[in-house]
């Protein structure tokens, strides 16, 4: 390790550059910058050596190229101990640099967050950031890069503790931080190339922990949650035990569906599948509706309200034994009332940021590997779908084939579920054959005395025989909504027309594994 005489400043975002500048400076550092950053320092009276002096190259290309020399570069790698480099450097009437301090283009706030095109997104890739931190990072055994506003208040500290002399422990340590920086720049610029490019042929996932869960599918195993640096989970937990695996399932399906709706509306989860849904004038009316789908099913059930939670549905909440409740907001009464169970989740996920930030990529793994797909958020436009039926829906009935084809996706397949316009009146989920599923969904309607008659039936997918469409008019369906795309639709479009039912096919399918 050798004395610190000469620091490297060139920084996009200038908070602190002042200061530390100021720091080095008192401590007889020189200080090599460029341009903006340059202009800054002098301005508080600190001088500053600039680059074109070092390199004799003055800026060119609008200032892509003007760190990108030899000079400047020898300067930053050159191996102290080796006669043959300082020759080099000698020759080249360059300066060995000890400090490279670099923040790079803030390529996520203004490409990524504002999701500019290519064209435009290019100029915000740091380019000689990134390679000076490297360089530096490379060479920390004498050159200490520091690529964070953050890390400052570090070095300042190190360097007075120790006189001066920053232990090779340190200096390690800043260099494990420019190489973590670099490669998480370096994902989110591939990954928003392949985006921009619809052509996935890389994934390069680049999460880190972001927090231990309770337990995994099961209490023996181990599970983590994990999110990309610098990166915020979307919701906020106000109070309650830890969250375990199956908890982030369950809380973004319960929160998904309710968020599809302007009107109020709550939802309840079991095992990802919803086992509750009902629309109301306020959230305790809403929240009725739901329960009334299966009451004993809703119990330790994951509850979403799309409205903020107020005191008089938490006073009714609170009778019942549930994991979790998700709302956007819960108002200070809610709060109160909530909080007197001490295990009870509540969670916060604001509805703006959360469509905002939902992103449309699935990964899952299988066989060592990863499963790529997009997320499945595609409802057709309602003015797409097609009557198929001598019978129409009336406008009424109509509402609820739409309520139950937004339904229907968030069930695992084979889904059925019948519903009106108002509430999810009986649930099939999972099962091997579609006709089981409309046996179960009926059987859970019946069992909590729920009337089916005049109610409208949601297929995730098409109908291989007319059989469920004869066991729905049995009880009273009046419309049903579905994919089509089967080899017997003629005949099933007949059957539904022999018995006066109206049929919507919606040409897309919403299976969920």
């Amino acid at each position: 390790m050798t004395e610190i005489k000469r620091a490297l400043i060139s920084v996009w975002d200038k908070e602190g550059v002042v200061e530390i500048a100021g720091f080095l400076h008192e401590n007889n550092i020189e200080i090599i910058s460029t341009g903006g950053t340059s202009r800054i320092i002098n301005d508080a009276n600190i001088p500053t050596i600039d680059v074109s002096d070092i390199s004799s190259q003055k800026e060119i290309m609008n200032g892509r190229v003007k760190t990108l020399h030899p000079s400047i570069f020898g300067g930053i790698l050159a191996d102290r101990d080796n006669p043959l480099h300082i020759n080099d450097l000698s020759d080249m009437k360059a300066l060995s640099i000890d400090i490279v301090i670099i923040n790079l283009y803030p390529f996520k706030s203004e490409a990524v967050e504002k999701n500019l095109d290519l064209k435009k997104a290019i100029e915000f890739i740091d380019i000689g950031g990134p390679s000076m931190l490297r360089a530096a990072a490379k060479n920390f055994q004498y050159v200490i890069p520091i690529c964070h506003s953050s890390q400052y208040s570090k070095f300042i500290h190190l360097y007075n503790e120790n006189n001066g002399v920053i232990s090779i422990e340190d200096r390690a340590s800043f260099a494990k931080e420019v190489f973590s920086l670099t490669l998480e720049y370096d994902i989110m610029i591939n990954k928003y190339f392949q985006e921009k490019s619809k052509n996935i042929n890389e994934i390069n996932l680049g999460f880190i922990k972001n927090q231990e869960l309770r337990y995994g599918e099961n209490p023996h195993q181990q599970s983590s949650f994990y999110l990309h640096k610098g990166k915020n989970t979307l919701f906020k937990q106000l109070h309650g035990k830890q969250l375990s695996y199956n908890n982030y399932f369950d809380i973004e399906s319960a929160i998904s569906i309710v968020y599809e709706f302007d009107d109020l509306a709550c939802s309840i989860i079991k095992h990802s599948n919803p086992c509750g849904f009902g629309k109301g004038e306020n959230n305790l009316k809403a929240y009725q509706n739901a329960v009334s789908t299966d009451p004993v099913s809703f119990f330790g059930g994951i509850v979403a309200f799309n409205h903020k939670v107020d005191f008089e549905v938490a006073k009714e909440v609170n009778k019942s034994f549930l994991e979790c409740i998700v709302a956007p907001l819960f108002s200070k009464e809610a709060l109160t009332i909530l909080k007197a169970k001490k295990n009870l989740r509540l969670i916060e996920i604001d509805k703006e940021r959360f469509i905002s930030n939902y992103k449309n990529n699935m990964f899952r793994s299988v066989f060592n590997g990863i499963l790529f797909q997009q997320k499945d958020g595609f409802i057709k436009n309602e003015k797409n779908f097609e009557v198929v039926t001598i019978k129409k829906p009336t406008e009424k009935e109509f509402n609820a084939l739409l309520l139950g084809w937004k339904l229907v996706k968030f069930v695992k397949s084979n889904a059925i579920v019948f519903n009106d316009d108002k509430r999810l009146l009986g649930v099939g989920a999972g099962q091997m054959s579609r006709i089981d599923s409309a046996k179960i969904a009926i059987s859970k309607a019946e069992e909590n005395n729920l009337d089916l008659n005049g109610s409208i039936m949601a297929s995730d997918a098409f109908f291989p025989f007319p059989d469920c469409v004869e066991l729905a008019a049995k009880k009273g369906v009046s419309c049903i909504i579905q994919p089509g795309g089967s080899i017997k639709d003629e005949e099933i479009i007949n059957t539904a027309n022999r018995l006066n039912i109206s049929m919507i096919l919606t040409r897309e399918r919403h299976f969920y594994h």
